[in-house]
């Protein structure tokens, strides 16, 4: 009688440790640097302390990608002059060039930050099977969540909103 009592005694020590592990646990998000279409030089890990950071991995001939680029556009705009980046992270695959990545760029009028991932070495890292794929990261570098498939500009809003209110 007396075991059981200790254990239920506890038993409240152990779940709120449980929920500061699983609170504080979330995974951070793997560091990279890459060259950006504009010849800056874009390093997560000095983005994501200031700014809440949107990673978006696609490719032109993907069609919800094509689809998606608009709404990213959208939320982008609407947003505008809150601690937020957007990088749109374009992995060559099939016949996609990082030319034809840059003209689609261009031909929506696309205004916020592109780089290719030249070796594929950061979607490897992170592992992405599908296309598109949206990382959020909040800014202590954490992976606030994932989405695989083509997203809206209120959900990317309101995703980036709640991440810039944490």
């Amino acid at each position: 009688m007396l075991r059981l009592h200790n254990d239920a005694s506890r038993l409240p020590l152990l779940l709120a440790l449980l929920i500061i592990v699983s609170c504080n646990g979330a995974e951070v998000a793997q560091d990279f640097e890459v060259e950006l279409f504009d010849g800056e030089r874009f390093q997560l890990s000095e983005q994501y302390y200031d700014n809440v950071v949107v990673v978006n991995f696609w490719y032109p001939s993907c069609a919800p990608c094509r689809e998606e680029m608009p709404e990213f556009q959208k939320a982008w705009e609407e947003l505008d002059g809150d601690e937020f980046r957007f990088l749109g992270v374009f992995v060559p695959l099939g016949f996609d060039t990082e030319h034809s990545a840059r003209e689609f760029v261009d031909e929506l009028g696309l205004t916020f930050d592109f780089a290719t991932d030249r070796s594929e070495t950061i979607s490897s890292a992170y592992q992405i099977e599908f296309y598109p794929t949206t990382w959020f990261i909040d800014r202590g570098g954490r992976v606030a969540s994932t989405h695989s498939g083509a997203l809206d500009e209120e959900r990317i809003t309101a995703k980036v909103r709640d991440l810039l209110n944490d």
